[in-house]
């Protein structure tokens, strides 16, 4: 039952580490994620766009739990302190679903908190004008879904060319989802880490594996339970 993520202490969680089941299992109850199986037999999603795809996941759903979002945002910060083993001084996140779970981090790491934000001109740019980070800080970026580096690049130059000082970004950059359409993958001088990362691509019906194999394609949220098996 969805109600069953509101009683989840934050504080029980501190000794644990989660593994991925858990937190897919969590999506599950929140209808937040669905990966196709391979079952030819099964459905799989017609997106907005019109192209298919084996995958859909949508990190507002769980985040909307504040107790959720502070366990998935601990899970996060401790993931990054044992494979960097140091805090950073600054937490920067994306507008607009971003900002809540990458505050959870940047309170588990004892950093400071900035945001960028869409740039109303350009939605695909971001724009940094409501903080200042002092010269040489080490900045850690997290988002709370990565498909492709375009998001976390753009935070990076709006930073780069908007902060008044220079700052020391990490090669690190950390999500809660890390979804690229095939794994693994190079972003050049950046590693990304995620507490769940799954191969989900979206490509034309007639180039698409699975409407090739005679699985049904069904635009997800019109057919949600069906496509999930909840039907």
């Amino acid at each position: 039952m969805k109600q069953d993520l509101l009683y989840h202490d934050p504080y029980s969680f501190r000794k644990q580490t989660l593994n991925k089941e858990t937190i897919l299992e969590w999506f599950d109850q929140c209808d937040a994620a669905w990966m196709h199986d391979g079952d030819v037999k099964k459905p799989h999603a017609k997106l907005r766009s019109g192209k298919c795809s084996n995958g859909y996941f949508n990190c507002s759903l769980i985040l909307c739990y504040p107790n959720i979002c502070q366990i998935l945002g601990y899970q996060l910060g401790q993931l990054f302190l044992s494979e960097n083993g140091f805090n950073p001084d600054w937490v920067v996140s994306s507008s607009y679903a971003a900002i809540i779970f990458g505050h959870e981090v940047a309170k588990t790491l004892g950093a400071k908190f900035g945001f960028t934000e869409k740039d109303p001109e350009d939605p695909k740019k971001q724009i940094w004008k409501r903080f200042t980070i002092p010269e040489n800080s080490r900045v850690l970026q997290v988002e709370e879904l990565i498909t492709t580096s375009s998001t976390f690049k753009a935070v990076r130059q709006a930073i780069e060319k908007e902060n008044s000082e220079t700052v020391d970004f990490c090669d690190t950059v950390c999500t809660l989802v890390h979804r690229p359409p095939k794994l693994p993958i190079d972003y050049d001088d950046r590693i990304v880490l995620a507490l769940v990362e799954e191969e989900v691509w979206a490509i034309e019906p007639e180039n698409c594996p699975l409407c090739k194999a005679g699985s049904e394609c069904l635009e997800a949220k019109k057919n949600w339970a069906k496509l999930t098996g909840k039907a």
